[in-house]
């Protein structure tokens, strides 16, 4: 396994590690476990002897109160909860500090620094299932692991009772779901917890904030082979209870012995920011098991996003040898990683299809070419451009031969690939996703997902996991004004907490709400210029777009940040975060910092403190919302000047506005 960055090391902590495996269990019904740092803390409370009562979970943080009177449960078909008046049979006790490689993520590593409590519980007549909690210094996780049982078959289990109930009364930030068949695509909602509707499906990551902290937000990490797990209010309660995406039949999930959970992760910040910092969902995943070296992620272009153009007016077909060539010299002049070859201006793709759409019917097989691209002619060109090339598939038309197809894909020249219209997360869909990602990954080949669930740290495992759709984005702008800076700012603390996101970045013509029309040519955005600048900066995603078509971006101010600014990062701090109002992520790379500021709602100006650098003079260098932006959202100014870290960064945004600076050493 090639290693980004530092070594790794493991360094357990012997002297705290207590074993108590084969000895009877203690006669108290409390365990507690707490972070390193000592400020979260976990409490387990089993059931009275005889009960047929569920385990329940508490956590603390500072020593107060923050969840409490949680359930533990899994539920077999019958319905039988594994855990229901079980007791304890073993404790195991053990504390782990290790240092990680992160690949293109948001820092070089990670600290995956935790202590683990292991409780094997069983109850009369039933198989032992183990709870396995984990508490770190920003998040409390928890997982079920049932071992191999002699002649037992594989498990059915139609849900879990796994619950989480908030101690006071937070604003929750949530997105409903319809139902079970989605692409995640849908407002944030912005709601105090007594009023969150009861019975209606809660998209992850569910945000929490209190009035003064802290911040909280409920995901899950490691989800393989298994059903994705959404929430759902109680009735009669404020109980947030886990609800597994069912198949057809409605079980849940259906796996032989050994079974292990994904975890379930309650992230938690004193501060907004500090959700976007963690590393702990990547840390909760396994390392990967093939040779990453041959991994390079970069900006690509995406034609579907302008309706297939080059310049504003219709040229030669998108599919031509000749348009090919245009966006190749483009790219290959302004530093683009990748071009997209996607489909053609009817949104048929590239590959054999009769009929018309991006919807697979009879005949379509995304093994061969359709006859009038010249593929071969356009990866020789690329080649000597030294640009690579993604594409686009329907995952119809992969499923069921994905080896086939990956084998297909490498064979043809693709670098990369976005495999769309998931738009589920049942135990099938999860593990045809893995199936796709270890098919790639053989063929070396790069991966997004869109019409997705959200990330879970899965990244890890699959370092050529670019990244999940899974919000409501750019893209919306094609048909509505949908995606506006406020909703991002809910997005940037909900959805991105998860990990990599793909939004459809690089829009260049910023109109003012007002004059805001839906086009699904050369779509407008909402926003400032700076603020479609900054969201290179503060969203994770090592392989983004720049999806406008390039005579956009001609003599455009701003494209040479665009041009300049990296896609993964040796650290990241948040200097500032308000949920639905204003987003400040300072990133490295190398001895240069950058910054990128999203703000919506109105004009206002932002001062930061320079501390993050290292000492000695930097260059900085702003590129700002214009003076008269609230006209024209997409005039921007350009300054530089020489800076230090005892300075103070001060800059004006103009109404849903943004800015991005650049820190360079001068030594």
């Amino acid at each position: 396994m090639a290693l980004h960055g530092s070594l790794r090391f493991v360094a357990l902590v012997s002297g705290l590690a207590m074993l108590l495996r084969g000895q009877a269990a203690p006669p108290d019904l409390q365990h507690e476990l707490s972070s390193p740092d000592k400020r979260l803390a976990v409490h387990v409370r089993l059931p009275e002897p005889g009960s047929k009562e569920l385990p329940r979970w508490s956590a603390t943080l500072h020593g107060k109160p923050l969840l409490q009177d949680c359930r533990l449960g899994l539920v077999l078909a019958g319905p039988l909860d594994l855990l229901a008046g079980a007791h304890t049979t073993v404790v195991e006790r053990r504390v782990h500090d290790e240092r990680i490689a992160v690949l293109f993520g948001k820092a070089d590593h990670a600290r995956d620094h935790f202590a683990e409590l292991r409780l094997t519980l069983q109850r009369a007549g039933s198989l032992p299932i183990q709870v396995v909690l984990r508490c770190f210094d920003d998040a409390i996780a928890f997982r079920y692991e049932v071992p191999v049982a002699p002649a037992q078959g594989p498990l059915r289990l139609v849900g879990e009772a796994t619950s989480f109930r908030f101690v006071g009364e937070p604003t929750v930030y949530a997105q409903y779901l319809a139902h079970f068949r989605t692409s995640h695509e849908h407002p944030v909602n912005q709601v105090a917890l007594p009023d969150l509707a009861v019975g209606k499906l809660l998209d992850l990551p569910l945000t929490a904030a209190f009035v003064v902290g802290p911040f909280v937000s409920i995901t899950e990490a490691a989800l393989r082979h298994y059903a994705g797990m959404s929430l759902r209010r109680e009735p009669g309660t404020r109980d947030l209870v886990a609800v597994l995406t069912p198949r057809a039949d409605g079980i849940a999930v259906e796996r032989p012995l050994p079974l292990v959970t994904p975890w379930r992760v309650v992230l938690v910040g004193d501060r907004a920011g500090a959700l976007l910092e963690s590393n702990t969902l990547y840390c909760l995943n396994d390392p990967p098991a093939f040779d990453t070296s041959w991994i390079k992620p970069g900006k690509l272009t995406w034609p579907w996003w302008n309706n297939y153009l080059f310049e504003a007016a219709r040229g030669e077909p998108i599919l031509s040898l000749a348009t090919s060539k245009q966006h190749l010299d483009w790219c290959a002049e302004h530093g683009i990683a990748f071009h997209a070859v996607v489909a053609d201006e009817t949104d048929t793709p590239w590959y054999v299809q009769p009929k018309k759409g991006l919807f697979p019917g009879p005949g379509t097989d995304a093994t061969r070419v359709r006859a009038d691209l010249d593929l071969a002619a356009i990866k020789a060109y690329a080649t000597k451009q030294g640009v690579g090339l993604w594409t686009w598939v329907h995952h119809g038309a992969v499923r069921g031969r994905t080896e086939e197809v990956f084998a297909a894909f490498a064979r043809l020249g693709w670098n990369g690939v976005m495999v769309d219209f998931l738009d589920h997360d049942d135990q099938d869909t999860v593990e045809f996703a893995e199936e796709v990602l270890a098919a790639a990954a053989r063929h070396h080949v790069l991966v997004h997902f869109h019409g997705m669930y959200k990330p879970s740290g899965t990244q890890r495992t699959f370092p050529n996991l670019m990244n999940h759709e899974g919000s409501l984005n750019l893209e919306y702008l094609k048909w509505s004004a949908s995606c506006t800076p406020e909703h991002t700012l809910r997005v940037a603390f909900t959805r991105l907490v998860a990990g990599p996101m793909d939004y459809h970045l690089g829009g260049f013509r910023a109109v003012l709400p007002a004059q805001f029309q839906p086009k699904n040519v050369g779509p407008n955005v909402l926003g400032t210029r700076c603020h479609q600048l900054a969201m290179y900066v503060c969203f994770d995603n090592p392989a983004p777009m720049v999806a406008d078509y390039p005579a956009a971006y001609r003599d455009q101010p701003g494209f040479d940040f665009v041009q300049e600014v990296p896609t993964w990062w040796d650290e990241t701090k948040v200097l500032d975060g308000q949920i639905g109002r204003l987003l400040v992520t300072a990133r490295r790379r190398g001895n240069v910092w950058y910054v990128g500021g999203l703000a919506a709602g109105e004009a206002r100006e932002i001062v930061l403190p320079l501390t993050f650098l290292a000492a000695g003079p930097h260059t900085q260098e702003v590129w700002r919302d214009g003076d008269d932006a609230a006209r024209d959202p997409n005039l921007l100014e350009f300054e530089q000047k020489q800076v230090s870290a005892t300075d103070l960064l001060r800059v004006r945004v103009g109404p849903d506005g943004g800015f991005v600076a650049r820190f360079v050493p001068q030594n």
